[in-house]
């Protein structure tokens, strides 16, 4: 009779060592699993931002201007801001395969008026390409209206560098700092691509590749109230004798900046408010107040113009992402000079942009 061999066992030592070379296997695997993910969705945040260039020159096809920003100058009175009854997003709408949506909307009454119209109800769709998937700080709004992570830029009041305001002398604060609002001015702001009634492509005299139209915005605090003076103003599919219904929060009376239906989803560009002084230009423009998660104690994110509050931010490292009037699509650093995203917001300002 042949004995069977003889099979040793694993000592305790030996498997130790091979947990060991196991655990340190996955410790150099997730990192770049993580980054691949990261990779993606960072392509998705950019096909978005596309999708409404696309949008947009479309419906610049159609009616021979772009939508409104939302937000922006007042014709005729350009040291005034104000908001419009439709936003951005909502006139994409049927530019992005959302057209039952939009034929949802009475747009002779607010986006939250549920009480006699649908529009409430349309605007509570989540709609996916109004959201960057590398935002997951994000909680739902307190009302369950959908939200968007991207803001039209509506102007930029930023101090230019030959430091005069437009409501005449120097600027207060300083070149590459705010030039805030007075009582008869809106210090040195400046129209955007889109505007608040809708540019034609022609306005935008400094040339659509040196002009930028929308930037991300995202990890907004959810229902983040912000004061708005609503522009009683025509468009197209709008009925006459708008009126607002409920707007941010049950019952309130101010707009909400990150709903996609809300008009104030159109922003200026104006950097941090903590500091109205040349000390913030250090912060630069883009994710400035980025950590802690909700700003520092000097500037939270519940402060406007603080981190991602109505100004560009990004859960991407080192920027974010940039729509140009042409269509285009940039991610841009958050090193840029202050001066020139001031330049690339201002559709026309005349000046050299240069490299960005």
């Amino acid at each position: 009779m042949s004995k069977k061999p003889f099979r040793k066992a694993f000592t305790l030592i030996e498997l130790l060592v091979v947990i060991a070379i196991i655990a340190v296997l996955i410790a150099l695997l997730l990192p770049a699993v993580q980054q691949a993910r990261e990779a993606a969705r960072r392509t998705q945040c950019k096909n978005n931002i596309k999708q409404m260039g696309l949008a947009a020159h479309n419906y610049e096809g159609t009616y021979g201007r772009f939508p409104t920003a939302g937000e922006g100058l007042q014709l005729g009175n350009p040291y005034n801001k104000g908001i419009f009854p439709v936003s951005f997003f909502i006139q994409a709408l049927p530019f992005i395969d959302q057209a039952p949506l939009y034929n949802q909307f009475n747009f002779g009454f607010h986006y939250s008026e549920g009480t006699i119209t649908g529009n409430a109800t349309a605007a509570k769709n989540k709609i996916p390409p109004f959201l960057c998937p590398s935002n997951a700080i994000n909680a739902a709004d307190t009302l369950g209206f959908g939200l968007v992570d991207y803001m039209p830029i509506a102007y930029v009041d930023l101090c230019p560098t030959n430091n005069v305001s437009l409501s005449g002398g120097a600027c207060p604060n300083g070149i590459g700092v705010r030039d805030p609002s007075t009582a008869t001015s809106w210090g040195s702001a400046k129209d955007s691509a889109f505007g608040l009634f809708g540019n034609r492509i022609g306005d935008t005299t400094d040339g659509t590749s040196n002009t930028i139209a929308i930037f991300e915005d995202s990890g907004r605090v959810s229902s983040q109230v912000a004061g708005g003076n609503y522009v009683q103003a025509t468009i197209i599919g709008q009925a006459p004798g708008w009126t607002t219904g409920n707007m941010c929060g049950s019952g309130g009376t101010k707009t909400c900046p990150n709903r996609w239906a809300d008009g104030d989803t159109g922003n200026g560009v104006s950097g941090s408010s903590y500091a109205q002084n040349t000390s913030k230009v250090s912060e630069g423009i883009i994710n400035q107040n980025a950590t802690p998660v909700g700003g520092p104690a000097t500037c939270p994110w519940t402060n406007n113009n603080c981190g991602p509050n109505d100004e560009p931010f990004s859960l991407h490292v080192g920027g974010c992402h940039a729509l140009l009037a042409d269509g285009s699509v940039r991610f841009i650093s958050q090193n840029v000079d202050t001066d020139t995203i001031r330049k690339l917001c201002d559709r026309a300002d005349g000046g050299v942009v240069g490299d960005f």
